[in-house]
């Protein structure tokens, strides 16, 4: 670990991802920077943590049934500012194109990483987009 540590150190960071091994690993690495971690495998799951927990940040797959990400942050997004609606987010997928880069800002996201994502690229982003 290194300085960065200290950025993630209480932040509360929600994970929405419909894939339990990309969730765990996430949550393994968050944890170890002394992040707080909650998980979500659905958009409907995650909905309802944000409203209940009001992270610091959101990392969402874009990928997910039923509810995929860009309608789980619209979602967020359409929710008042103190229920979470402005909660900073990130998405972490594998759609890579640039128009699915802008289908996530346009959406809601603040930010786009790639899957599999870099361990300290995606440590930096989460520190970038907190507003703590």
């Amino acid at each position: 670990m290194s300085s960065n540590a200290s950025a993630l150190s209480g932040l509360k960071v929600l994970i929405v991802d419909d894939a339990p091994d990309i969730l765990a690993v996430t949550k393994l690495i968050l944890t170890n920077y002394f992040a707080q971690v909650i998980t979500a495998t659905t958009g409907a799951e995650g909905l309802k943590q944000v409203q209940a927990h009001k992270p610091d940040v959101i990392v969402s797959d874009i990928g997910m049934p039923q509810m995929d990400g860009y309608q789980f942050i619209r979602e967020v997004r359409n929710l008042p500012a103190d229920n979470g609606g402005r909660t900073p987010a990130i998405a972490l997928t594998a759609f890579t194109r640039r128009e699915d880069r802008a289908k996530a800002f346009a959406a809601g996201f603040q930010k786009h990483l790639s899957k599999p994502v870099d361990l300290h690229a995606l440590i930096e982003t989460i520190a970038s987009v907190s507003t703590r």
